[in-house]
């Protein structure tokens, strides 16, 4: 017996996650870790045992992404782990003032987060975490007001440590001062440098050896050459005594006050505990939603029990690898519960085992898949896998009676609803026998209620596929005319294993591809070419279904399209519409306006000439300025050039009839009178009759409004009118409030200054009577403030 047969090949749940790559999905989520502490427990990252816990998961990992998207970004950053320090505290009563500096840090972190996760709605998984939150105000102070920014204990953290520090300060300068008075002294000349130094916490000077005895006082130390001797002068003795006592003064107190600390910590050491608990699930669920911004995953719909859908999706370890990856849609209904992939070697058949498998693992951590949106998720509560790579020397060693072993495992161990993901089951033997063999087992794991994931080349499954109910084919694309794998996968048929043409596209000589294809063509493949002939079929579907999703894609597109063009130009009819009112709108104020004038001149007068002026007068008032039906156009055929100031004329665009106010030669825009308005055209709009003659002359006089019709490519916002007289103010501010609309211009400044306030008078005056703005208003101080008029339309 092979020594390799002999020896147990056991399949645990843990090796099969390592199979799949599930090492890959820990390293990469703990890297997405704010905390030391959360990063080497998501290393050991585990998928939940039960739906509930995995669906929560999921949903807080949705929460914590949405609030991503938010301006106000989450305040979680690195903190430190407190257990050491708490442990330290419960045990000794000890505790270091960095320590506290880190306790004070993670409470300043619990606050923020409590106060940040408080403000947000629609967080109903995240919001528990912030009301169990504690920030401990009281701790939070005391610390910061005994521990400064660098971890040290701050001078004033009482009034006796502040004391004892201006001791110590105190006995040091006058010990430092009796030393340099020693050393500029008598003993300047038995000194070998000029400075002092410290020695066990005590000052003394640099002495040459030959003159140690010409100083009274104690050896401390000796240089390296011997050459100096560090010695403490009889007269500073009593003063270094007094630094050392002034220093352990300080010690001593600040030791009480780190023991104050230690005291105020214990009493709060359960709540710092379940504040650090707190916030690594925080982080853990923070470095979930990094992953999937990272992977471009999204979120999923998660059944206990239900479809499998996954749309576009890409294999987790590939993604995480920068690999460029093929998307597959990979789906079957929940009746399935084996599903036989085949196809050509090196087609993809083992990544789409692993693709599978690693989302399921994935789900159960609560991470967001690479897929498509509507993507569906069932929940395996075990995944097991019996994983093999012909690519790699170290997993190819595998025999037969190993996958065995591991299949009785499977059957021994594996629960109701696992997920099972066999490569190439019943190889390493006779292949009539392996795949009778294999059929039993498929047909004994559907018995179980297991979903079973295989790839094979047995044509007997590819058959069973067919024909057993709850069985489902898939295969990889093989492009024939190519001669290459496509990495597609199709469901519904089995695919061609491609051995003959994948030998040939890896350099087996020809002569011997030729050889197989002939003792191929002897054998008897009915059966075979009838599959491979339902694959084709089925091939050619599919890519139909492609090209019409894709035209039916293309005309969706062009009907939004068509959509938003229509909605645009109904848009710009309702703005010229609410335009032409206004218009009408100034127009009727201002003859109600020229009516009242009238109607009081009448009043005061009965002379007869004027009363006839005035009826005159409210004749040529009632115009109507454009017509609505618009007239005949037959006979407007005169070009503008033999037009002349004048002549009656046809505005095309606007469809109404006026009088020509200036001559068009030469001229790209020239003056019209429609009924009662003055406006500015472009030449080559307008038309002559050719049996009209002139209907007015320029110097007619009438009521006007005048209105610039014409867009322009830049219009003013602002208009001056400073230093003109008020009736040349009035027609500039017409021309110019009429240009503001047709550019439809959100809001105008007109500049007016304030001088004798008639101008400003004129230009509100004429703002109310005409109703052309929205609403008008004095600037702000840096508009102008009262010498400025701010209109917005």
């Amino acid at each position: 017996m092979n020594p390799k047969d002999a020896a147990p090949a056991d399949i645990t749940l843990n090796q099969s996650m390592a199979l799949l790559g599930w090492s890959w999905i820990q390293s990469a989520l703990a890297e997405q870790a704010m905390s030391s502490l959360t990063h080497s427990l998501l290393e050991d990252e585990t998928p939940a045992d039960d739906f509930q816990t995995a669906q929560t998961r999921l949903n807080e990992t949705a929460e914590m992404v949405a609030l991503f998207d938010e301006v106000e970004s989450i305040p979680l950053r690195a903190f430190s782990d407190l257990d050491p320090a708490l442990t330290s505290v419960s045990e000794r009563l000890l505790v270091e003032a960095g320590d506290c500096l880190h306790i004070a840090e993670s409470l300043r972190l619990v606050r923020d987060l409590k106060r940040y996760l408080g403000k947000r709605e629609s967080i109903p998984h995240l919001a528990p975490y912030a009301s169990q939150l504690e920030p401990v105000a009281e701790l939070i102070r005391e610390i910061e007001r005994c521990i400064d920014d660098d971890g040290e204990i701050k001078d004033d953290a009482s009034p006796e440590l502040k004391q004892a520090v201006r001791d110590a300060a105190r006995a040091r300068d006058n010990l430092e001062s009796t030393m340099s008075k020693l050393m500029s002294g008598s003993y300047k000349d038995i000194l070998q440098d000029s400075y002092y130094t410290e020695r066990d916490g005590r000052l003394v000077l640099p002495v040459r050896a030959d003159a140690k005895s010409r100083l009274e006082g104690i050896v401390h130390d000796t240089s390296a050459s011997g050459q100096t001797v560090f010695m403490e002068p009889t007269q500073a003795v009593a003063l270094n005594n007094q630094v050392r006592l002034a220093r352990l003064a300080v010690q001593r107190e600040r030791q009480r006050i780190l023991e104050s600390l230690a005291l105020h910590i214990k009493e709060h050491a359960d709540i710092l505990m379940c504040n650090q608990q707190h916030l690594v699930a925080l982080d853990g669920i923070h470095a979930r939603a990094r992953l999937a911004r990272q992977m471009d995953a999204h979120p999923y719909t998660f059944h206990e029990d239900g479809p499998l859908t996954l749309h576009h999706a890409r294999n987790p370890e590939l993604v995480l690898n920068g690999t460029k990856v093929v998307a597959n849609d990979i789906a079957w209904n929940p009746d399935t519960r084996i599903v036989i992939i085949s196809g050509p070697n090196t087609g993809g058949k083992t990544v789409t085992l692993k693709t599978v498998g690693l989302m399921a693992l994935m789900a159960r951590c609560g991470l967001f898949l690479p897929v498509g949106p509507r993507s569906e998720m069932r929940f395996f509560p075990e995944v097991y896998a019996d994983i093999g790579d012909e690519q790699n020397i170290e997993l190819s060693l595998s025999t037969f009676s190993g996958h065995i072993k591991k299949i009785i495992h499977i059957l021994e161990r594996a629960a109701p609803g696992a997920l099972i993901l066999l490569d190439e089951l019943g190889i390493a033997t006779d292949p009539q026998e392996g795949a009778a063999l294999a059929e039993a087992i498929l047909l004994e794991m559907k018995a179980r209620n297991f979903t079973t994931m295989v790839s094979t080349h047995f044509l007997a499954l590819k058959t069973l596929a067919q024909t057993q109910e709850g069985f489902l084919n898939a295969c990889m694309e093989f492009d024939l005319d190519k001669m290459v794998p496509t990495y597609r996968l199709v469901f519904g048929v089995p695919g061609d294993s491609a051995a003959l043409e994948t030998a040939q596209r890896l350099g087996l000589p020809l002569k011997t591809i030729e050889h197989a294809r002939r003792i191929y063509a002897e054998k008897d493949r009915r059966a075979e070419a009838l599959l491979q002939d339902l694959n084709r079929q089925k091939l050619d579907l599919e890519n139909e279904k492609e090209r019409i999703a894709r035209e039916k894609e293309s005309i969706e597109a062009l009907q939004r399209e068509q959509q938003r063009l229509t909605d645009t130009l109904r848009t710009q009819e309702k703005d010229y519409s609410r335009t032409k009112t206004k218009r009408i709108q100034t127009y009727v104020r201002e003859a109600k306006r020229e009516i009242r004038h009238l109607i009081d001149g009448v009043r005061q007068s009965r002379d007869l000439p004027k009363l006839r002026r005035a009826e005159k007068q409210l004749r040529q008032i009632g115009h109507t300025p454009l017509s609505e039906t618009g007239p005949d156009r037959n006979g407007w055929d005169v070009p503008p050039d033999n037009l002349k100031e004048g002549d009656e004329i046809l505005v095309e665009d606007y469809n109404a009839c006026g009088v020509l106010l200036e001559n068009p030669v030469q001229k790209d825009r020239v003056r019209v009178r429609l009924g009662n308005l003055v406006t500015v055209v472009e030449t080559k709009r307008l038309k002559g009759h050719i049996r009209r003659t002139p209907s007015a002359g320029k110097n007619q006089k009438s009521e006007t409004v005048k209105i610039q019709t014409e867009s322009q490519s830049h219009p003013r916002a602002t208009l001056d009118l400073r230093g003109m007289r008020v009736e040349e103010a009035q027609e500039a501010l017409e021309l110019f409030l009429s240009q503001a609309v047709v550019n439809k211009l959100p809001k105008v400044t007109v500049i007016h200054g304030h001088g004798m306030g008639k101008i400003k008078t004129m230009v509100r005056d004429y703002l109310a009577a005409s109703g052309i703005g929205k609403e008008f208003a004095p600037g702000e101080r840096h508009e102008g403030g009262d010498g400025a008029t701010i209109v917005k339309f």
